[in-house]
């Protein structure tokens, strides 16, 4: 047994050991001990090969959308425009001029026009309606008709067929229309004053506004006859015609567009190929 150095005991182990087990032993400090790793810096050949990666991507993308614009059918537009003459009263004295236009355009893209061209063509009417629109050029009475299909001669042909169906459509019906809406407004005035004068005193006061409303009718019927010798309210301004150029795909836009996306893909593939270079 081995004892002290004064003769007071044995001693089991040094003093060396006794402070090492008294180190050990010791508690930690409240909250341990905290070590912080740093994150690594990417070298000049990775920042380059990083940036040769983005640069491959976005060129991906831009040949990508490039490529699919080329491989996509052309489409092709054919245009026309038809001059609506607006009268100055509307068949009911209240429409604003606005709303026939408007009618108008939905005449342009009704079955009553489309179907028998769609008919004549063997095409589904539903195909006709998406391929057509019409639209009025602003405070005018110009009609700007389009017809959109991968055939420019087809395109310019279904056109010219839509705009004649119109027409016969729209002077034929809506003139017949107006001229029996004034006959029988005329006619029911007529019938009214007949029948205060035959009531003498009783009704007299209500002559006046009658007399000015057959007036008003006779001038609206003289108006349609005189428009009648004038020609049509509806006649082609621009005959059907094709643009040289497809208005769909547009290779460029197509390119930048893939190009935007392969530098969204590269940005993100960089971020994390750079994180984790970076570990500790």
């Amino acid at each position: 047994m081995a004892v002290d150095s004064n003769g007071q005991g044995p001693a089991t182990m040094t003093d060396k050991s006794a402070a090492d087990v008294a180190f050990v032993a010791a508690p930690l400090p409240l909250g341990g001990v905290h070590t912080v790793a740093r994150r690594r810096r990417l070298s000049g050949g990775q920042w380059v090969r990083l940036t040769l990666l983005g640069v491959l991507l976005v060129l991906l993308g831009a040949a990508a959308g490039l490529g699919t614009a080329l491989l996509t059918t052309p489409v092709y537009a054919a245009h026309a425009d038809v001059l609506y003459l607006l009268t100055r009263e509307q068949p009911t004295g209240f429409l604003r001029e606005d709303r026939s236009l408007s009618t108008q355009l939905v005449l342009f893209k009704s079955r009553r026009v489309l179907e028998p061209v769609a008919a004549d063509w063997r095409r589904p009417i539903d195909d006709v309606t998406h391929a057509i629109t019409a639209t009025v050029l602003q405070e005018s009475e110009d009609i700007q008709v389009e017809f959109v299909d991968t055939d420019p001669e087809r395109a310019r042909t279904m056109l010219e067929a839509v705009v004649m169906r119109y027409l016969e459509v729209s002077n034929n019906d809506e003139r017949s229309d107006l001229r029996n809406y004034l006959d029988g407004e005329l006619h029911a005035v007529l019938a009214l004053e007949s029948q205060v004068r035959s009531e003498g005193q009783i009704r007299a006061a209500e002559m006046g506004p009658l007399v000015d409303r057959e007036q008003w009718l006779r001038r609206q019927l003289d108006e349609l006859k005189l428009s009648d010798l004038a020609g049509p309210r509806a006649r082609v301004l621009v005959a059907p015609y094709v643009a040289s150029e497809p208005i769909r795909p547009q290779p460029l836009v197509a390119a930048g567009s893939g190009a935007l996306a392969g530098t969204v893909v590269a940005l993100l593939s960089v971020a994390v190929v750079a994180r984790r270079l970076t570990r500790p």
